[in-house]
Order: C-alpha cells, then structure tokens, then sequence
C-alpha cells in the first residue's frame, strides 16, 4: 500500500535560498517601477509607503512630541529597564508566566533578534560556528535565513505547510515527530505564520516545548503576526511557554506600524541572554540594543494599554480595529467577485494570502499588476510554489489605495482569460 501523502514539502538550504532569490527578484522589479513613477497603490506592507490606520492620534503624539524623561537617550545594551518591567508585566498576564526582566532584551526589530538568536546558539566566534541545523516550520519569511546559511554556514532545513488546500500548519504529533527525526539543533517557529497568519496548535506546541526540552533542542518562536486577531484562541499559551529552551520574538513593528524605529525584543532563559559581553546581549554590542527615546515613550503607553485592555476588557484600539475590519470585509467582497480566486483562511495579522488561477507564476502576476499600478506581493519568498499563485494582500491601506488595487487586480484577471 502505497504510504500517505506528507502534507508538507521537506527543503534543504539551496530550496530556501531560491525563496530568498523570489523576494530578491520582487523588491528590484519594485523598484524599477518606483524609479518609473508607475506606482499608484500598494498592498503590500512596508513596500512602498507607511501602511495606514494602525494608530490612534495620541500614540502618534508620542512618538512625535513627548519624551519620558526617565528613558534613556543611549542606555543599557539590554535596554531600558522600564520597558523590560512593562513587557514582563503583560506576559505574565496573557500567559501566567513568572518572567522577570531580566528575561527580555531589547534588539533592532524582530528580524535582527532572529538573526542574533541563531548567531548565539550557532556559537558564532573568531569568525567560526559550530556544526548547526535548524528546522525551520513555514510557511515563513524565508529571508530571515540568508546570513544563517551564507554568512554563518547554519544548516537550514525547511518543513514547508505549503501544499494548496491543504493547510499552513503542523496539525498532528506524527509531523511533529518527522521535523524531530533530522535531529536539528534548533526548531523555528511562526506563530502565526507569515503570510497566512494561522496559529501553531498550542496542544502540538506544547507537545513539541516539552520533546525538546528532554532533547536539549532550542525553539524560536516568532510571534510578530500576533494581532488583529480573528481566531478567538490566538496563541493560547499557559505557563508551559516558559521552557528553558524556548526563545519567544516579538515587536511593535507590524502590530502597531512603527517598523521605522527598529525595536523588538526577545524573551529567553537568561543564560541565553547573557550580559554586556555574552550571549545575545553580547552580540548586540553597537547594533543598537536600548531604542530611541521617543520608541521607549511609545512602547510604554502601548503596554500600559494591553494591561488596561487584558485587566478590564477595554480596547483602546477597538476603533482602528473596526476600521481595518472595514477594510478586510471590503477586499474580501472584491476577491469573491473575481474569478479563480481563492481566499485561504485567517487567524491573525492585516494580509489575506489568496490562491489565484492564473496562467504564468505569481511573480509573472506581481509583474502585470505593477503594468497596472499596483503592488501585491507574490508569496514564493514565503515557501510557496510559484506555480501555485499564492499572492499576499495588506488590507491596512487607505481607501482609494484599496480600491485602485482591487480595480487593477480585477481587470489583469479578466484580461488573462481573453
């Protein structure tokens, strides 16, 4: 009888080098066409202009005006300790952890304490890693993964959810146990996952702290698509996250669209951490650990608001969240009426990642969209097939943006099937 059909793809490192090869070839058609003045809307984050409607006029009037006094201008590599005190605070709440602030350091964004991470538990020294694997659970920013592979000669192994229809997460103990078997050193995790946004089963993740533990493998868990949360679940982690061996990433960067001030930070066992000169502190050196001033502000007003929100059920945020709500149904309501598309769902994050029967590649589609004015992000940087047409839509826009986007969308689908 023949065996069951994986629901993953399994990849090595040259395979996910050729997903950071499609974000390349992406971003220098973009910019071609930006140089050109052709672009109109873009729909995808972070690309071409400040993504809207993710804060409220007052958080922009600490980041433009008003300074705590008390934060430093350049601080501790770790960070300022105030904001260290506030994220314990509010994880300890969410999860009923008991991390203290020790446990947290403050890097430059998500992306660069992924990179520190793997750099510190690769044993990166005079020039010389250790023998290193990491598995790598996608779908999942693959470019994160290029100075691992290129620069420290990590062993990166991809175990792609990316099979259309067939969803983007691990969801039993037996494809658990296949990602255990290659022996990796480390395990990394999206939670949710990029681009889809859907959640890691918190049973299977909670399965998978505890195997490691007993196996002396790390697990990175990359938490930076956790909001505008539309599974009522979300993480649904409890104590058990706060494993020796688990080392949690997370950033204001896409949750509150502050990418430009370049703050993220770590959650780990402070072994792994270090101090001024070991461990991930350590590697962080003149990088930038403690953030500007005035990202400091921002980020303390943010979690004073999380833990207002978490302790009496007031969100602050509730009306942009109604907004970009809007914004997602309207999208949605456009892509049902254009045909071949189809909508793969959403737990958490501002993108809704859709499969489109269309005639070339999805980087060939990018390429006619931008003929058209547009950009919306093909997804084989992400793991996906490019055959298979995967695009990622970022509804956080404004309004004439958003209808532009859909209209162009539209029309190049009508056109490929003359």
């Amino acid at each position: 009888m023949a065996s069951e059909e994986k629901r993953y793809i399994l990849k090595n490192s040259q395979d996910i080098l050729k997903s950071v090869g499609s974000f390349c070839n992406y971003y220098h058609l973009i910019k071609k066409y930006i140089d050109l003045r052709e672009i109109k809307s873009s729909l995808d984050r972070g690309a071409f202009a400040r993504p809207q409607f993710m804060l409220n006029r007052e958080i922009y009037y600490f980041l433009g005006q008003k300074r705590d006094k008390l934060s430093y201008a350049y601080g501790p590599e770790i960070g300022d300790v105030t904001v260290r005190e506030k994220i314990c605070k509010v994880e300890n709440l969410k999860h009923k952890t008991s991390y203290l602030p020790e446990n947290i350091a403050i890097v430059a964004g998500a992306w660069s304490g992924v990179e520190l991470v793997i750099e510190e538990l690769a044993d990166l020294r005079k020039g010389k890693t250790k023998d290193f694997t990491v598995a790598v659970i996608g779908p999942t920013h693959y470019q994160m993964f290029h100075r691992a592979i290129n620069m420290l000669g990590v062993n990166v192994v991809g175990f792609d959810f990316v099979k259309p229809s067939m969803g983007s997460t691990p969801k039993t103990t037996d494809e658990i146990d296949d990602i255990l078997k290659i022996n990796p050193n480390a395990i990394f995790v999206t939670n949710p996952n990029n681009p889809n946004g859907e959640y890691f089963p918190s049973k299977l993740l909670k399965y998978l702290i505890e195997i490691c533990q007993e196996k002396n493998i790390y697990v990175i868990i990359d938490e930076i698509q956790d909001f505008f949360i539309s599974d009522k679940l979300g993480l649904n982690y409890s104590k058990w996250v706060q494993s020796p061996n688990v080392i949690r990433i997370d950033s204001f960067s896409k949750k509150r669209g502050i990418a430009e001030y370049r703050v993220g930070w770590v959650i780990a066992d402070k072994k792994i951490l270090g101090d001024r000169l070991t461990g991930v502190i350590g590697r962080l050196s003149g990088l930038m650990g403690n953030a500007p001033r005035a990202a400091n502000t921002i980020i303390c007003k943010l979690l004073d608001l999380e833990e207002k929100h978490i302790k009496t059920g007031i969100d602050y945020f509730k009306p942009v969240e109604t907004s970009l709500k809007k914004r997602e149904n309207y999208i949605i309501e456009r892509l049902k009426s254009m045909p071949g598309v189809e909508i793969l769902p959403r737990g958490a994050c501002i993108n809704l990642t859709v499969k489109i029967k269309y005639p070339k590649t999805d980087f060939e589609l990018s390429s006619d969209l931008m003929n058209n004015g547009t950009l919306i992000m093909p997804c084989g940087g992400y793991g996906y097939a490019a055959a298979d047409v995967i695009m990622r839509i970022t509804f956080a826009e404004r309004w004439k943006k958003l209808q532009h986007s859909m209209n162009a969308l539209k029309s190049v689908l009508i056109s490929s099937q003359k």
